[in-house]
């Protein structure tokens, strides 16, 4: 057999790893135009004959730039020269990012999936492929570090994670750009990943190569590998948890109950992330802070008087009431005020 390129063959360990995709199966290709997902649609191109698979393209244009229809034409005549299908849409990003009062990447983040995930379920796909890599993890880390994350947060990105799939993990930006230019394959470079207003491209510009000429040439895959191994913990943790909320929860409508005294008695590390986890159920995690989790397991803790309330992001509160906490929609209305000096968990 022809020995495959280091790239392609890092993405055929990566997919055998995963155990997906399986003979005639579909797998979607998040593919935005830029270095890293072009270079993952020509790595599972190049696999889907020997591993009898197919790949449909899917491209989200975000509305963000000028530019962005040029990137859509771009992605629309690689996928044309390859003979594949591209499904492509149109998102109001600013909007959802001005309507849940958070950032535009994370709006946009939420967009991109929704429009994978429907794209997966319009053709019958058994994944959808994101093209982060080895230096992605490493960014997540520090960011995330930077903000005073727990456990599950440090954990950063796994490999897979139900229908997603992540093939590129392993394989560093540089071996990216080396593939692309092996193959003679251009590529769409987004003009604001050099705009360092945004704390990810402080961290990609500036902090990583000092920290890699000062302290550690090989930060990167440190980084990443220290990633992988707290995420393995973060997963059990949310086992715990999950198990823990299996004794503990139920729903009440829109809510969630816990059973206060049994949260309490719970080791802390397991019942952080159990109180978010169940903030997830009772209307999402947008603008939940570490402090939130805090508040609420002190309230737990405190056996405080019945009718006790406490404010919650996203127009819901937490209430005590005869040893247990209900968290879900406000019953007074009206958003938490702000919480100055306080940091993602």
């Amino acid at each position: 057999a022809l020995k495959l390129p280091s790239l392609v063959a890092a993405v055929d360990r990566a997919l055998r790893a995963s155990g997906v995709p399986l003979a005639g199966q579909r797998v979607v290709l998040g593919l935005s135009g830029g270095a890293d997902s072009v270079a993952l649609l020509d790595a599972l191109v190049s696999l889907a004959g020997r591993r009898r698979f197919a790949v449909v393209a899917a491209h989200l244009d975000h509305g963000l730039r000028p530019e962005s229809a040029e990137d859509a034409a771009f992605c629309r005549r690689l996928c044309e020269g390859l003979g594949m299908p591209l499904h492509t849409a149109e998102a109001d990003v600013s909007s959802r990012a001005r309507r849940e009062r958070g950032g535009l990447e994370q709006a946009a983040r939420r967009e991109r999936y929704r429009f994978l995930r429907g794209v997966r379920e319009e053709t019958g796909a058994a994944v959808i492929a994101v093209a982060h890599t080895r230096d992605d993890q490493a960014e997540t880390l520090l960011m995330r570090l930077l903000r005073g994350a727990g456990a599950t947060g440090l954990g950063g990105m796994r490999p897979r994670v139900g229908r997603l799939l992540r093939p590129l993990l392993g394989v560093s930006r540089d071996e990216v750009l080396a593939h692309l230019s092996d193959r003679g394959l251009g590529w769409r470079e987004d003009p604001s990943n050099a705009d360092l207003r945004y704390l990810r491209n402080r961290v990609r510009h500036e902090l990583l190569p000092y920290l890699e000429a000062r302290f550690n040439p090989a930060l990167r895959e440190g980084l990443a590998r220290a990633a992988g191994l707290l995420a393995e913990e973060a997963a059990h943790l949310r086992g715990e948890a999950d198990a823990l909320l299996e004794r503990i929860a139920r729903a009440e409508g829109a809510s969630v109950v816990l059973d206060a005294p049994d949260l309490a008695s719970a080791p802390p590390a397991v019942a952080r992330v159990a109180v978010r986890q169940a903030l997830r159920r009772a209307g999402g995690l947008a603008r939940v802070r570490a402090v939130h989790v805090e508040r609420i397991l002190r309230l737990a803790r405190s056996k405080g008087s019945p009718g006790r309330r406490l404010p919650l992001p996203g127009g819901r509160e937490v209430r005590y009431r005869q040893g247990v906490l209900c968290l879900g929609p406000s019953a007074v209305g009206g958003e938490e005020a702000a919480l100055p000096g306080t940091q993602s968990s």
